[in-house]
């Protein structure tokens, strides 16, 4: 991935609530939205989840789920699903994306052509996913969320066993929602420090700001949950981001990367021409004579600049002047006795 570029990646993830054609709006309002990406998530609930687990009740506002089993086999997808909205998102001129959760899920985004793949916050330490994925030798999104620095620095050196996979790593935090005060951004810093490698935001707090603030501490990516409607039910809805929030993150992000395009000091040539106007040249502050011994209360210092420069005044004090000079008017070296 080029991390001079900024790829946005909308998170529909599991909001279409199993309906291909919810997803499709999706697909749709994120491309006007111009993010980058759509990523889906390509799930089978027996492959995802216990069998003990699926009888656990939940609560996500559906009239139809009562149980957690209920929710992963009704936002499950499967094969058909999955090369539909492929052709869904080719035919819309955007990237489709989806992190599998099984082998099987995985085999398939190859076959459709995914570009890239990504691995979920909770499959850092699943190694056979790992190997499975990295022996395709596609480049890899990898979250990073709950996982210490060593957690992180193992999946990397398992990655790499298979070849130079190209490895993008996401900060993240693995709370739904993440409070502010917990999305610890600062973390973006050192991922880049240690690893060396491009470094994104994958977030899970409530509204649009942080993943800005994630930009301006140098994510190149930055994943986003969304949701056409917040109060849709499902548990991410909430905390995504809606079509006004996606387009704030979109137009302020680039905004703001592009303003990180320089890493030192440095003056453009539309900011060289403002040198002159808003800089100040020494000019008389009163009618002065000829042979007058100039004093500081002689001096004025105005706009623009494009006289003997205000930061010279002190070389002025006490030379006399070879001529009358009008009020304003600049006092050039030339106008001084030696």
């Amino acid at each position: 991935m080029n991390s001079q570029d900024l790829f946005i990646i909308a998170e529909i993830g599991v909001n279409h609530n199993g309906s291909l054609d919810m997803a499709q709006k999706m697909v749709d309002a994120a491309k006007s939205c111009g993010v980058s990406a759509v990523k889906f998530q390509s799930l089978s609930a027996g492959k995802l989840i216990a069998e003990s687990s699926f009888s656990n009740p939940v609560d996500f506002g559906f009239d139809d789920v009562r149980t957690l089993g209920d929710f992963w086999e009704k936002v499950s997808i499967d094969k058909s699903f999955q090369e539909k909205i492929t052709d869904y998102c080719r035919k819309a001129d955007i990237e489709f994306m989806s992190t599998p959760f099984d082998f099987e899920n995985a085999d398939i985004l190859d076959e459709l052509g995914v570009s890239r793949f990504k691995i979920a916050s909770g499959d850092i330490t699943h190694f056979p996913m790992l190997e499975f994925v990295a022996q395709k030798g596609k480049p890899i999104i990898l979250s990073t969320g709950a996982a210490t620095l060593g957690e992180i620095d193992e999946a990397i050196h398992f990655i790499r066993q298979h070849g130079e996979i190209d490895l993008t790593l996401l900060h993240c935090v693995s709370l739904y929602p993440t409070p502010p005060e917990l999305a610890n951004l600062n973390a973006i810093t050192q991922l880049k420090s240690v690893f060396r490698l491009p470094v994104g935001y994958s977030d899970h707090t409530i509204g649009y700001h942080l993943p800005l603030a994630a930009i301006a501490k140098g994510a190149v990516v930055i994943e986003k949950h969304f949701t056409l409607d917040k109060n849709l039910p499902g548990p991410d809805h909430k905390q995504s981001a809606d079509p006004d929030d996606l387009r704030r993150i979109v137009e302020f992000g680039n905004q703001i990367r592009a303003s990180l395009s320089e890493a030192y000091k440095m003056i453009s040539r539309e900011e060289e021409a403002m040198r002159i106007p808003i800089r100040r040249s020494i000019v008389a502050d009163r009618e002065l004579l000829r042979g007058t011994p100039l004093t500081l209360a002689d001096l004025g210092f105005k706009r623009p600049g494009d006289g003997v420069s205000a930061k010279h005044y002190r070389e002025f004090i006490g030379k006399k002047l070879r001529k009358d000079i009008q009020k304003d008017l600049s006092i050039t070296w030339g106008m001084l006795d030696d």
